[in-house]
């Protein structure tokens, strides 16, 4: 058998394990709420003027939201018109546009990528890993901002900054403090006592281990995730890029099963050769031109 047709094979088997892997998720799971329903009851709590924030030993209970409060704040007007089912059904629809994306928009390859079990679970979970793969993706391809977008969610995509800073990518670094700055600067003047709750709710969390299934405190693991950034940032083209994808896998806040479903933005990084995704989108509009 050739190489290529080898490749083929292992991908149809994948996608076939995939599929059949998805659809139980739909069959059993898809019936009830995700963690994408925290996103929803933190909008309408705040829309209804109630406590978003849970106290720090409840921070991991289910459907507790410990995000910074500019997503919130986002939603509390949209669960006015939008219900909880709703929104629930649209969030599972840009989650799969999403992997799909990150597939390289080919059904086959994102059924193959269900199969990565840790995808699987991200899928069935509903939280925003495959958001934050597909961010890292976008954002060192053409759209810096998504690292300030994202990290004011799970805070470890925000490492994409630092990478930039290091990379001397002084326009995207400027882009992306720029829409970052803007949007927490807003969210604070409405509403400074949100994050002031923010604050308190997040304050002594730094040393547990909460939901992650490394059983490490967070504050070493978010040491480790800056460190891998940092020598990502040095090294540079795909070796480098590698490392800021597992530098913010290893920062994530709830590094759960699921959270490891991040990884798979090295998938990209992989393909698009020796000179990573930065290299690739630098040849294609050099073509461009």
């Amino acid at each position: 058998m050739s190489p290529k047709r080898l490749r083929l094979t292992v991908l149809v088997l994948l996608a076939a394990i995939g599929a059949s892997v998805f659809a139980v998720i739909v069959a059993l799971y898809w019936n009830g709420p995700g963690d994408s329903l925290a996103y929803w009851i933190a909008g309408d709590r705040l829309a209804h003027g109630v406590p978003i924030y849970a106290t720090p030993e409840r921070a991991f209970e289910p459907f507790a939201y410990h995000y910074p409060p500019p997503m919130a704040q986002v939603l509390a007007p949209i669960t006015l018109v939008l219900p909880a089912l709703a929104f629930s059904v649209i969030y599972r629809g840009l989650m799969l546009l999403a992997l799909w994306d990150l597939a390289g928009r080919t059904m086959l390859k994102m059924l193959a990528l269900i199969a990565f079990v840790p995808m699987a679970v991200a899928v069935r979970i509903e939280n925003v890993e495959i958001f934050m793969a597909l961010g890292i993706v976008l954002g060192l391809q053409r759209w810096p901002w998504l690292f300030s977008i994202l990290g004011l969610i799970k805070i470890s995509p925000g490492l994409g900054i630092v990478y930039l800073v290091l990379r001397r990518r002084w326009r995207d670094v400027a882009v992306s403090a720029a829409v970052g700055g803007a949007i927490a600067g807003v969210s604070f003047v409405l509403e400074p006592d949100l994050w002031r709750a923010w604050l308190h709710a997040i304050t002594g969390v730094s040393g547990i281990v909460g939901n992650s299934i490394v059983p490490v405190p967070y504050v070493i693991r978010a040491a480790a995730g800056f460190v891998l950034t940092l020598a990502g940032g040095v090294v540079g083209r795909r070796p480098g890029e590698l490392l800021l994808v597992a530098g913010v896998t290893i920062a994530n806040p709830g590094l759960s099963l699921q959270g490891f479903a991040v990884l798979a933005a090295a998938i990209p990084i992989w393909l698009a050769g020796p000179g990573g995704l930065a290299g690739k989108s630098a040849a294609n509009r050099e073509a461009a031109a």
